[in-house]
């Protein structure tokens, strides 16, 4: 991540967010000796490869810098749009999954805050279950 230093995203991530280097152990497939090594500034190209260790920090950089600049409807728009866009499901089938119109939710791609706050939820509680089952 330009500007800034992938150690710091990576202690702010264990620090300041409190995620277990276990957990990213377990996400990442990195020991979590070569997690908290890298945190604390060591070598650890020996340990890793080259990809493992972009992957670890496009992680960190996302989960510091990118989800605390997301409005959650953004998400919940751009995970919707990428269901339908790079898997092909059709708007129509998650609004038969979330029960709601498909005009509500081809509304809610285009202007985020259009649902009500309980429609929002559906959409969000539904797109995500499928992104999980999907991945």
């Amino acid at each position: 991540m330009i500007g800034h230093e992938p150690k710091e995203l990576l202690r702010t991530l264990l620090n300041d967010y409190k995620m277990p280097a276990a957990s990213l152990s377990k996400i990442t497939r990195i020991s979590e000796q070569v997690i908290l090594d890298f945190a604390n500034g060591e070598n650890i190209q020996p340990a890793i490869t080259q990809t493992e260790m972009m992957d670890l920090i496009d992680m960190a950089g996302l989960l510091v810098i990118g989800v605390p600049s997301t409005d959650a409807n953004e998400r919940v728009s751009a995970i919707t749009q990428a269901l339908n866009n790079e898997l092909g499901i059709p708007v129509e089938t998650i609004s038969l999954f979330s029960n709601l119109d498909c005009e509500d939710i081809e509304e809610f791609i285009k202007e985020n805050d259009s649902l009500s706050i309980e429609k929002r939820y559906n959409l969000a509680v539904t797109v995500l279950f499928l992104q999980y089952i999907f991945k």
